[in-house]
């Protein structure tokens, strides 16, 4: 009688699998530790930026409006001039690209016009809410995190034609240096740039 021996291992497919798993596992560690140092938070920060000025840029042509951006020291948001009232209002659009958006923890913005540094606007807070209209808002649970700043000129204004202010605006650390810096000319050409000053 013969017997068929069974070898005992680990197929092609399970080993794919498990190391399938354990890849997953350590990108999920990787993430939640954050091994992203503050500059790669700025750098990543000053590409979004660049995009959403862009973004901004066409939709002022597409829409025949003025835009602007609202800066703070850890905040910026997007505002939209409003003819019938004569005054900067909230940029409300259905994504919520346009909203207030808040620096990682340890950045800070810094703005120069024409070489001059600008004194940035106060924090203010951040809602949970995405940019919702104000008539869809319930009066009493959710107070207007828009409100503060309503009618306030912002330093960089993105014009209908697509021109814009130019400026230079800085990503700085809590310790002062200042890692990134996004350039940007009158006809909306944006340069990123190391800032080593």
């Amino acid at each position: 009688m013969t017997t068929t021996g069974r070898h005992q291992g680990f197929t092609l497919l399970e080993l794919l699998v498990v190391i399938f798993i354990i890849g997953v596992i350590a990108t999920m560690a990787t993430l939640s530790i954050g091994v992203a140092t503050s500059e790669k938070g700025a750098e990543k920060e000053i590409e979004r930026l660049a995009e959403l000025l862009a973004l901004a840029s066409e939709e002022a042509v597409l829409q025949g409006r003025e835009f602007g951006l609202l800066l703070y020291e850890q905040q910026y948001e997007f505002t939209a001039f409003d003819y019938s009232t004569s005054r900067w209002e909230p940029l409300i659009d259905e994504d919520g690209a346009f909203r207030l958006r808040k620096l990682p923890a340890g950045l800070r913005l810094e703005i120069e016009l024409d070489g001059r540094p600008v004194k940035l606007l106060e924090e203010k807070p951040v809602s949970t809410e995405r940019n919702v209209p104000e008539n869809s808002r319930e009066k009493a649970d959710v107070p207007s995190s828009q409100s503060q700043d309503r009618g306030t000129v912002p330093p960089v204004v993105i014009l209908s034609s697509g021109d814009m202010t130019p400026f230079v605006l800085r990503i700085e650390t809590d310790q002062g240096q200042s890692a990134v810096a996004l350039e940007v000319e009158e006809n909306g050409t944006t340069r990123t740039v190391r800032d080593e000053r």
